[in-house]
């Protein structure tokens, strides 16, 4: 086995996470096709897109935008997954137990078999395919006045890249008239629904993952992190539009629904973060709500040059996003009610809200058993955790083995988290973190001051502290347990 599979079987085992395929889904999978009853709409003629990355293997979401006198006409149109997987399947069993699929570099553990999530539902251009449209009409201020839902049969007309998008609206030109006309019209929309994000104050927060190129042996190749490109932004907010709608959508016809939540952050943190941040140089009076608090560190991340650390900081006095039945709104994104709808192919909770809407679409009558959906709503918050867990242990193990070729060398580092025991400090152009130990700190015993989260030297009262620059050697990586250890270079040990 390569490198890369020794990582994602070692996490696999680690995080007990399904990733084979039973005899009984292998057996439904042979019976499956696509059904285009009459009473779908058909859409096959409206010039679709999927934009995507250029590595995507699953296109679960298409767009097309329409300006007309008066308003923008922005159809979502999402797989339906729902069709094809079924409650009481094995398939559906097997889905409910993944929760979500697990993205690794060069490869995917998926919610759903290949046959379903690359085939079958995946909107491939110039295929009939089955999908739930999200039709919105927007205001040219921006406001949302109607949202219609209706299950359709449609075509992609283009399988887009992000590049590729941005590019065709810097030359205007390139492509057939009707989807250049669709994506100029979404870029006017996108602008303007920036414009609103920014009028609620939605907290803009850089998260990044690096991406990691690998070769046909398993070796990490280039270590980068991806661009932003406008175009994701006109994707994003297409998205959330139709999940905002699919959130409406659910709480008019069950009063309640499966919503994706994110709840303000406990008053201890947000103490935490003031006092963080007076000692970071902040200087004036902090704003009484969390809304106001945070925004103002974000801000003043922006203007300091180690805006990364101080935007971690800020991550960490956020509570994580969860699912719930529970209308708690979204803190994040300061949305009142939101849901999860565009995703069915690799997130589960997508696939149930599908089921809420297509139930009511059908006039079908469904009991919401809402304390059953709640500890559903809970399992698939727990497996969103692990996979995301998982993900990030399989990108930093193999980053761990190419910093193997850079034992001895010299790097510039950041401190990115302080503890007792030493500073995790992130390697320059690696987006990993390694350990400088306290005992390895120069010229003095140092004690953790948890007040100020410094280590402060007991004799010297030198300090090491959050986004500091520390020169150091890469003295070892332990792939397997994930640790890469740093010295500050030029120092003497302590003793």
């Amino acid at each position: 086995m390569n490198n890369l599979e020794i990582a994602i079987e070692q996490v696999i085992e680690e995080n007990n996470i399904s990733h084979q395929w039973s005899d009984a889904v292998t057996n439904e999978l042979k019976d499956i096709r696509l059904d285009f009853f009459d009473k779908r709409k058909d859409l096959t003629k409206v010039p679709l897109v999927t934009i995507d990355g250029a590595d995507a293997k699953d296109f679960d979401d298409a767009i097309h935008c329409t300006e007309t006198n008066s308003s923008y006409i922005l159809s979502v149109a999402i797989a339906d997954v729902a069709a094809l997987v079924c409650p009481g399947t094995a398939l559906d069993e097997e889905a409910i137990k993944r929760g979500t699929s697990i993205y690794f570099p060069s490869k995917v553990i998926p919610m759903l078999p290949e046959k379903i999530s690359n085939d079958l539902c995946s909107l491939v251009p110039f295929k009939d395919r089955n999908a739930v449209v999200c039709e919105m009409v927007f205001s040219f201020e921006g406001n949302l006045n109607s949202y219609n839902f209706f299950e359709a049969k449609i075509k992609s007309h283009k399988r887009m890249t992000y590049k590729e998008v941005d590019g065709v609206l810097k030359n205007n030109s390139g492509l057939e008239k009707n989807i250049n006309f669709s994506l100029v019209a979404l870029s006017k929309l996108t602008r303007i629904l920036l414009n609103k994000r920014q009028e609620r104050q939605a907290l803009e927060i850089e998260a990044q993952e690096p991406f990691l190129k690998t070769n046909e042996f398993g070796d990490v190749e280039e270590i980068v992190l991806p661009k932003r490109m406008f175009s994701h932004q006109m994707v994003e907010e297409s998205m959330l539009a139709a999940n905002v709608c699919a959130a409406n959508f659910m709480h008019k016809h069950y009063e309640s629904g499966i919503y994706r939540i994110h709840e303000e952050p406990d008053e201890t943190k947000l103490d935490a973060l003031k006092n963080f941040f007076s000692l970071k140089g902040f200087k004036g009076s902090f704003k009484k709500d969390a809304l106001g608090l945070l925004s103002q560190c974000l801000e003043y991340t922006k203007v300091q040059n180690i805006n990364k650390s101080l935007q971690t900081v800020v991550l960490q006095s956020l509570k994580r996003a969860e699912y719930s039945t529970k209308e708690k709104g979204h803190f994040g994104l300061q949305i009142d009610r939101y849901s999860h709808f565009t995703s069915p192919i690799r997130r589960y909770p997508d696939l149930i809200t599908h089921r809420l809407i297509k139930n009511a679409l059908n006039k079908n009558k469904v009991s919401f058993d809402k304390e059953y959906m709640e500890e559903i709503c809970s399992d698939l918050s727990d497996l969103e955790r692990i996979a995301e867990k998982s993900s990030r242990q399989v990108t930093q193990q193999m980053i761990c083995y190419y910093l193997k070729n850079y034992v001895g060398k010299e790097f510039n580092t950041i401190v990115t988290g302080v503890t007792d025991f030493g500073l995790f400090a992130e390697i320059e152009g690696f987006y990993v973190s390694g350990l400088i130990h306290v005992s390895d700190l120069p010229g003095d015993r140092y004690f953790y001051d948890r007040d100020s989260n410094i280590l402060k030297g007991k004799r010297t009262g030198r300090s090491f502290k959050l986004g500091q620059k520390i020169l150091v050697t890469i003295a070892n990586t332990s792939p397997e347990e994930r640790k890469i250890t740093l010295i500050p270079k030029n120092t003497k040990k302590s003793r």
